[in-house]
This record gives C-alpha cells, structure tokens and sequence, in this order.
C-alpha cells in the first residue's frame, strides 16, 4: 500500500504544471456571436438609413475577392508544373531515370503530362545537343518524337542558361512553332549528386490555354492578364486567336488590337472619386467607356518569368455615388464599435481556426499513411485540446501500424474495404532474397552494427521492390519475400518482378563497391523468382491474421534461391537464378537488356520433372 501511495504522489503533476482553464466550445462560440450580434447591431442600426449605396462596396469586394481566386487558380495550375519538374530532375540525377535512353525519358514526360492538363510541351535537352519531347497538340493528340536542339528557335541559348542555372526557374515567353502561339515555360536543371550538369527540363503552357484556365467566355469574359504594361497574356478572346495575326513577330496583341473596347481604356486617365477610390485602394480603377463607368479590379503576380503579371476583371458600375456619402456619415458613428467586436470575433475564430486546422491537417497526413506531423496544438478550448490529444494517441498508434504493415496493403483496403483482398487464386512471381554466410559475418560485429547493415540492406531491396509496385511479404532473418500480383490483379507480374531483381543487382553492386573502398567486405547474395498459381489472401487465427500467398510457387522461387549455392563462386557476389515459367510469362523481354542465356534442366525439391533455371548477368 505505501509503495503504491509513493508513486500515486510521484507521478502528480505539481500545481504549477496543471492545464490552464478551458472553455467548452459551445460557451466559447455563444459568447462570440452574442457579443458580436449586439455590438453590430447597435452599430447598423445608426447607419441603416445611409446604407442603400453599400451595393457598390459589395461588389467591389466580390471582384477582388474573384481576382484573388483567379490568382490562387494560376498558382494551383502552374506550381504543380513546377514541383513535377522538379521530381523528375531529381529522379534523373539519383539514377531513377535513363536519361541516356530517349525512350525512358519521353514515357516519363508522358505520364508527367498525362496529369498536368495545363502542359502543352514538355522536353528534356541533353549535352549532345538532342531535344526529347512530348507535345500536346490542339486536337488532343499527344505525339513524342526527338529533334536536333539546333532546330529549335534558340535552343542553344536556353540550353546555356539552364547549363549556368541551379534552382528553377520561368522564363521569358517565347513562340511555339508547333502550336502557332506564344507560350509560358519553366524550365530546370538536372545535375549529377556532384553537381555535374546531365541536361535541362523544360514545360510549356499555351497561352490559349491560361486563357481557357482563367474563366468562361459565355460569363462575359471580362478577366485579363497583362505583361509589359499592355500586352495582353491572357483574355477570352486568346482562346482561339485566330483572326489576330499573331506571329513570331508580333506574339502577343496590345490592349487596342485584342478587340475589346473597355480593356482597351484601362491606362486612360482614371475617373476621380473619393469614396470609391478609398475602397479600390491601390488595386483598381475607374474609367469610362461605351457610355458608362467600369471599374477594374487587379493584382500584380511575379515569380512566373522575368517581367510580373498583372490579373484582372472589370465590371460596369452605376453612378449614384449619393449613397455611398450617406454610408461613410452613417459608418462614423457605427464604424468604432463594429471594428472592436469584428476584432474580438477575428482573434477568437483564428485561434479556433488554427487548431482546427492543424487537426485537419494531422489527419489528412495520416490518411495518406504520412505519421511524422504533429498533431496536437495546446488549446483553451476543451473539446478542440482533447480532440487534438485524441489525435495525437491515434497518430502514434497508427505510426507503429505503418512501420508493420505494407502502405500498398493499407491503401488497398481503405480502396476496397475488407472484402477487396478476401483470399481467392492469382498467378503470380515470387522472389527470395538471401545474404550468403550473413551469420559468420555477423558474429563479428556488435548488434547495433548488425541491425544497421540490415536495415541498409533491406532499404536498398525495398526501394527496388517498391518501385516495381512490388510487395514485401516477409522478412525472414536476413531474407526476404516479396510478391507481384498477390494484392491485385497485375497483367505484367513478370516483368516487373524481372525489373526489379535486375535493379537489385545494380544497386547491391554500387553498394558493394563503396563497401571495398571503405575496406568492409562485400555483401554476397543469392535471389530466386518463379511465377505460378497461389492463394492470396488474409491467413491467421481470427486475433491476428497476415496478408500473404501460399502455393507451391512460393515453394519453388525459395528452392530457387536455394538452387543459388549450386551456380555460385567464390568471385560472384550476386547469383540471381529465374525460372522458365517466370520468363515465359515476362511480356516484354527487350525492357530486359540483355542477351538470355540457355537454361539449364536441375531437380528442384518436391518435383520429379527437372525445371528449367535461367540465370541472369
């Protein structure tokens, strides 16, 4: 009893470590809407009289609040092209992509636009002066094809520029033979891990196409992009240009040329108006045209080349200005005590906001299976903090969950549910992995030394596995288990199991070599893969069930690795040994790159006719 009472009181908090009050949710918002119903109303009732003008302001409002959305618009259209470019770069210079294979890199650029709408080209240029592209025609069709840089309008100097670039970058607009029309275009590096430069990316967006992006002609059309004071980037009427004589010469039309009477008076001399230009600030203005006053709404965008942008819209606006003296007089009395309770209501919903929104943004990471964002924010509002500390005790159960788990199994399930991986016959490959004498080798270092030449081992497997859609069935000591098609019906099981046991080679081979010039010894290993019916699907006690497959082609790929000690010398580092089903199911033998050599027959266990075992180099 005395023990338990002494810890009881050791593990108190003291009183100075004691959460601070918190106010129930529902208290928190009563007490902000009431106050605030009160104070406003007060104040709206002693400007009511001289409100019948607010019409005006409202829609001013409206038009930079449409103008701030087109901008945010943009931004989500164009920085994504950005962040793609980016990822490929850093594909291409870890060696994730051949950039010497012209193939590999327009397919690349292919899926890159598959997903990027915007994008009307994309290109890599290389150091002997070739061009690979993808491009998007009007029509919808998608052509790749490879071109001389020298045949391109100066290709030569943007090569250059990329060459003495390190960061991404927008560029100057420039003519797009191809599409007949001027485009926007980011372009960035790729450089080696030692900074060495392999080639340049480079992504288009077809002026039509900002246009079409921006808003809907059959709306009234009344938005626009301006660059150089008054060209005009972006405007309905740029959709189809057709008729506007555009040309290498002359890209892009002035305000005058674009056949639009009201755009064509924006730099005129602005009609004067106290009220009205208090409340357009420095973003907008007042001009006349066509026998009425339009009013323009704009904002300045740069980061999207060398000269910013200017976004804007116009709408038609009445002038009875009367009521707008009578709202200014009347606000004067309300305007003070407005202000203090939209203050007060600010303050409280951006600290609710906040943590709401860290909440939010904790369980979207957690959803995408993303377990490292913290969650919890301390907060004075109840149900928000133990909301937040909810979260956080799920988070960190759910990071032990992951790192058990396959991501690629967890995806599939919260697809299809439970039901979408009930046990059911797939054909499949199979691959074992094993470290040769890994227990000798391991005897003779300590055990933190040991789990990290295995967890450096498993990461290397795993990243190749990983990136053929591959899965980790298992870890078994020093092996491993991996599976193509067992989560999901998977046309190309072979070849991508091929793939990848061949990056394995690479990368255990790159690994190998930084291991002798670091004077450890080698990891010697031997892979086994053959492909066959199995049965996948949920196996275990109704407590504590496993995702696997089970059959005799799990059986046969182990023997085959087994089978690795018989084809194995002392001067090998890797034997990686496939089977004749496995080769007769690979689709696409030339994405192999080599040569096949003649099988040899052998007895595996558990078969009485030999098999056929191909091995690979």
């Amino acid at each position: 009893m005395a023990i338990v009472e002494a810890a009881s009181s050791s593990t108190a908090p003291p009183a100075s470590a004691r959460r601070p009050l918190r106010l129930p949710l529902i208290g928190a918002l009563s007490l902000a809407f009431v106050s605030l119903a009160l104070i406003s109303g007060a104040a709206y009732t002693a400007v009511l009289f001289g409100a019948t003008g607010a019409a005006e302001r409202l829609l001013i409002d409206r038009a930079e609040r449409a103008v701030d959305s087109q901008v945010e618009l943009i931004r989500s259209r164009l920085d994504p092209i950005t962040r793609q470019l980016e990822l490929i770069a850093a594909l291409a210079a870890a060696g994730r992509i051949d950039v010497e294979s012209p193939v590999a890199v327009r397919e690349t650029l292919a899926v890159m636009m598959a997903s990027l709408s915007g994008v009307s080209i994309a290109a890599f240029g290389t150091l002997d002066l070739k061009l690979h592209r993808v491009v998007r025609h009007p029509d919808g069709t998608v052509t790749r094809d490879t071109i001389p840089l020298l045949e391109v309008s100066r290709g030569l100097e943007r090569l250059r520029e990329l060459q003495t670039s390190h960061d991404t970058f927008w560029g100057a607009l420039f003519w797009s033979t191809q599409l007949k029309q001027q485009v926007l275009n980011v372009r960035t590096p790729v450089r080696r891990i030692d900074d060495a430069f392999i080639g340049g990316l480079i992504a288009t967006v077809a002026v039509g196409d900002l246009s079409l992006l921006m808003g809907d002609p059959a709306n009234g059309g009344r938005y626009f992009i301006l660059v150089d004071h008054d060209k005009v980037l972006a405007h309905h009427r740029l959709i189809d240009p057709r008729g506007l004589d555009l040309s290498e010469s002359k890209p892009l039309p002035t305000i005058r040329e674009i056949g639009d009477p009201i755009l064509a008076k924006f730099w005129d001399t602005p009609v004067r108006n106290r009220q009205l230009d208090r409340a357009l600030g420095g973003f907008g203005r007042v001009v006349e045209a066509e026998g009425g006053r339009w009013v323009f709404v704009h904002r300045e965008l740069e980061g999207y080349g060398p000269s910013p942008w200017l976004i804007g819209q116009y709408f038609p606006i009445k002038e009875a200005t009367e009521d707008l003296d009578r709202l200014m007089n009347g606000a004067i009395v309300g305007g003070v005590t407005l202000a203090v309770a939209a203050l007060l209501a600010l303050l409280m919903g951006l600290r609710m906001a906040r943590s709401i929104r860290t909440i939010t943004a904790a369980a979207e990471a957690m959803e995408r299976l993303e377990f490292e964002q913290p969650v919890r924010r301390p907060s004075r509002l109840r149900e928000i903090d133990d909301a937040a500390h909810s979260l956080e005790k799920a988070r960190g159960a759910l990071k032990w969950f992951g790192a058990y788990v396959p991501q690629r199994l967890v995806r599939r399930l919260m697809e299809l549910g439970e039901d979408g991986i009930t046990s059911r016959g797939r054909t499949v490959t199979v691959m074992f992995t094993d470290i040769v004498e890994f227990t000798p080798q391991a005897e003779g270092l300590p055990d933190h030394e040991t789990a990290e030449l295995l967890n450096h081992h498993f990461a290397l497997l795993g990243a190749c596995i990983e990136h053929e859609h591959g899965m980790i069935d298992k870890y078994i000591g020093d092996s491993v288990m991996a599976v193509w098609g067992g989560l999901q019906r998977m046309e190309d099981h072979a070849d991508r199991a091929v793939r990848a046991a061949l990056a394995i080679v690479r990368a255990i081979g790159e690994d190998n070599a930084e291991r002798r010039a670091a004077g450890m010894p080698p990891i010697r290993m031997r892979i086994g893969l053959h492909s066959g019916r199995v049965v996948s699907g949920n196996i275990g006690a109704p407590g504590r069930v496993n995702f696997t497959v089970i059959g005799d082609a799990v059986n046969v790929a182990q023997r085959f690795e087994q089978l690795g000690k018989e084809f194995m010398t002392p001067a090998d580092d890797i034997v990686l040994l496939v089977s004749g089903q496995t080769l007769a199911a690979v689709q696409d033998r030339s994405s192999l790159g080599m040569d096949l050599p003649p099988p040899e027959q052998r007895r595996v266990k558990g078969h009485d006719a030999p098999v056929e075992v191909y091995r690979l180099v």
